[in-house]
């Protein structure tokens, strides 16, 4: 193993000086420059990928001007491992991350690291050679707080690192305590209330425009509402095609100067059965030519603090009620059930998706990404404030934001919630966003992105917790459950093997993880164990396992009889803790079916619940991995189970996301018509003979050779392992 260099001191006593509080566009945390050709294809991606939710996952660029030229980290050059795989801490809890070169690396060797507070306030400060092998940086806060770790190369004599090179990382401790700047102004709740009477005396007056929706399943229209200040309202509606009660879904837009709105961020979900609308939160046209919103006056397009001076003038009132607006058009509607009435948003959309649900009592559910707008006074607090940057160095802007702070608003939502933050966030700080979510009075549900930037800089695995979780939540909402009273099943709860001999072998896996190099990482139960473990029973399977996978440094993670909350258990109890390994292959979930499983309709939701559990543990842990889930083989021994594996199988395959989740199955080999094991292929109706473990083997070749490249004439895998009760063995816990 390489040397490990461990860094901590306490914590620097620095006072917070506003230069720090409210840093600029061009001197953020995370800054790194991008063309805009680059943000328009970041933008292009996340509408391809995620057009079904709309704006809760389309990126937020105009929106920030300079800032959008945030980075996450630079994956090719560091590598940082978080001592707390969740990235939150108790107060006083030692905050760590282990940072290593890869051995490959042509990068630098010397790097400086510094750690603030709040993304503001400096607290450590220290150096890092990484030529000989890793460090571990550490550090503790003995308060609510977010830690933000940023680290740059030092310059070398004679050559020189890109000014944009960095890794960042997060951390929150004890975030759930965060509490508010400053207080709610007392007159909060009589101002927005005359607003909101102001609103109500002018008639909405709403012409819908019919149009081609492309999709026959649903009905399209453009928009148009009067609005306070001689404004309108503007946007798009679709609604499932004929009569019928739907569920009412209001999209709010992220940032930017004006910009047309886009029938695939509706269309899809009224095809799911949601009646949808999405406004405009400007008064211009939903879908005019490009070339009007080019020739919008600058005073549009530069909203950002437009009016910030006077609450009277501020660019958020009449963009906070035209969201009311737009959910008293909706909810007044023959066509909603009168149940469920959704505010979904994304960053300055999220903001507006706040703060509209503090206002409007008929919104049922808030699902909001990264929102901006929260704690908007943080920066006279040593907190970074974020979007939309109100001036901290003007009081009557300061006392404005208090009257646009989604904080505030938050503290009046009773609406259940589903609330976003990216902890290396510099556009929407998470300490503001944890604050606004403190506030919540319903039921919520809070999603930490713990390695994400902003969501219009941050891949789709960075954003993936999100997504996955808004789109669970949807699904549930549409077919009118809630989402938070689903309890998890049995199979995505973690649960350790009591016997003596499973905890003597995780042991000894543990031992493993910590040996050798392994970029290929197997992990299941007894069918992955047996390809590649010393038994002697088992003699041809490992020379099977060797003529397959040496040289590409493969290392089997599999014990017998395990179910899927087995196996999480040993995964979250370190078998894969600091092992980055470049592929991970899964096979679980057979040793959870049983006889109610085979009856007739049983589809095996827990089972597929219970190895995306396993897949998510691996995707948190091994961020950079390419995980391929391995579908349920067949099982001679129980009659019926035929048609639930395929079930399962078929549920499986919507983890693949073609980029680091992928789906194998094997089964057309492996199986006859019946859907029952070929003779051959089986020992037993469950296990593989060594003929079946090559059909596997030939369904991995392909996906192998893609992600690791062809075979190395030397493997550096650990040793393998086997069942600790056939021989005398003393496995001591592995030490940090």
């Amino acid at each position: 193993m390489q040397p490990v260099q461990r860094i901590s001191s306490a914590s620097l006593d620095r006072t917070c000086d506003s230069a720090q509080a409210s840093p600029s566009p061009g001197n953020r945390a995370t800054m790194v420059r991008t063309s805009w050709r680059r943000r328009w294809a970041v933008r292009r991606r996340w509408l391809g990928r995620f057009g079904m939710l709309g704006i809760a996952f389309v990126v937020a660029l105009d929106a920030i001007g300079a800032t959008a030229d945030q980075a996450a980290t630079s994956a090719a050059d560091l590598r940082l491992e978080p001592r707390n795989a969740s990235g939150i801490y108790h107060r006083g809890e030692r905050v760590g991350w282990t940072v290593t070169r890869p051995a490959e690396s042509t990068g630098p060797a010397r790097w400086t690291y510094v750690i603030r507070k709040n993304n503001s306030q400096e607290i450590q400060r220290g150096e890092l050679d990484l030529a000989a092998g890793a460090a571990v940086i550490e550090t503790t806060l003995h308060e609510p707080g977010m830690l933000f770790l940023k680290i740059t190369p030092q310059p070398a004599a004679g050559r020189e690192h890109a000014s944009a090179m960095k890794a960042v990382a997060g951390a929150a401790v004890a975030p759930t305590e965060l509490q508010p700047c400053e207080p709610r102004p007392d007159d909060f709740d009589e101002f927005w209330s005359a607003k909101i009477e102001q609103l109500q005396q002018i008639p909405p007056h709403a012409r819908l425009t019919p149009k081609e929706s492309g999709d026959a399943r649903v009905e399209y229209a453009t928009i148009q509402m009067d609005h306070i200040q001689g404004r309108h309202v503007y946007g798009q509606l679709a609604k499932p095609k004929g009569p019928g009660k739907h569920p009412a879904l209001v999209i709010l837009q992220w940032a930017g100067g004006p910009y047309p709105l886009d029938k695939s961020w509706v269309l899809p979900h009224a095809a799911q059965g949601w009646l949808t609308l999405n406004i405009q939160p400007h008064d211009v046209l939903p879908d005019a030519p490009q070339a009007y919103y080019d020739a919008l006056p600058p005073d549009i397009k530069n909203y950002r603090t437009a009016g910030c001076a006077d609450r009277e003038t501020c660019y958020y009132l009449p963009m906070y009620l035209a969201g009311y607006r737009a959910v008293d058009y909706i909810a007044g509607r023959a066509d909603w059930d009168g149940k469920t009435l959704v505010v979904i948003g994304t960053s300055m959309g999220g903001q507006q998706a706040l703060c509209v649900a503090g206002l409007h009592r008929q919104i049922t559910h808030v699902i909001v990404n990264v929102p901006a707008g929260c704690d908007l006074n943080a920066a006279q607090h040593c907190r970074q404030a974020g979007y939309p940057n109100f001036p901290a160095d003007d009081p009557r802007a300061m006392s404005t934001a208090r009257y646009f702070d989604a904080v505030n608003f938050a503290s009046r939502i009773q609406a259940r919630s589903l609330v976003s933050m990216g902890f290396v966030d510099a556009v929407c700080p998470p300490a503001g966003i944890w604050t606004a979510f403190n506030q919540i009075r319903g039921p919520k549900e809070a999603v930490s992105l713990i390695d994400s930037p902003h969501n219009h800089e941050a891949t789709e695995e960075q954003q993936r917790p999100f997504t996955q979780r808004s789109e669970q939540w949807l699904r549930t909402l549409a077919k009118g459950g809630d989402p938070l009273a689903t309890p998890r099943p049995a199979t995505c709860l973690p649960v350790p093997r009591e016997d003596e001999n499973s905890q003597v072998a995780h042991r000894q896996l543990l031992a493993k993880a910590r040996q050798g190099k392994i970029d290929l990482y197997f992990v299941g139960d007894s069918i992955t164990r047996r390809w590649g473990c010393t038994d002697p029973q088992y003699a041809d399977l490992m020379d099977n396992w060797r003529a397959n996978f040496h040289g590409w440094n493969a290392a089997n993670f599999g014990w017998g009889s395990d179910r899927t909350e087995h196996i999480l258990w040993r995964l979250e109890n370190g078998e894969l803790d600091g092992v980055h390994p470049k592929v991970i292959v899964v096979l679980a979930g057979t040793n959870n079916l049983g006889p109610q499983h085979c009856a007739e309709g049983a589809d095996g939701a827990d089972v597929a619940a219970g190895v995306q559990a396993i897949v998510e543990v691996c995707r948190l842990k091994a961020p950079r991995a390419k995980i391929i889930v391995t579908g349920l083989f067949p099982r001679n021994d129980l009659p019926g189970a035929a048609a639930v594996i395929e079930r399962i199988n078929a549920t499986l395959t919507e983890l693949a996301d073609g980029h680091a989740v992928h789906y194998l199955n094997v089964n057309r080999e492996l199986s006859d018509d019946r859907g029952q094991f070929r003779p051959e292929m089986t020992t037993d109706g469950v296990h593989l003979t060594v003929v079946g473990y090559q059909a596997w083997a030939d369904g991995l070749r392909p996906l192998l050779e893609a992600f690791l490249g062809p075979r190395a004439a030397v493997d550096e895998a650990p040793p393998p392992t086997g069942d600790p009760s056939l021989r005398p063995a003393v496995v001591r816990p592995a030490t940090e």
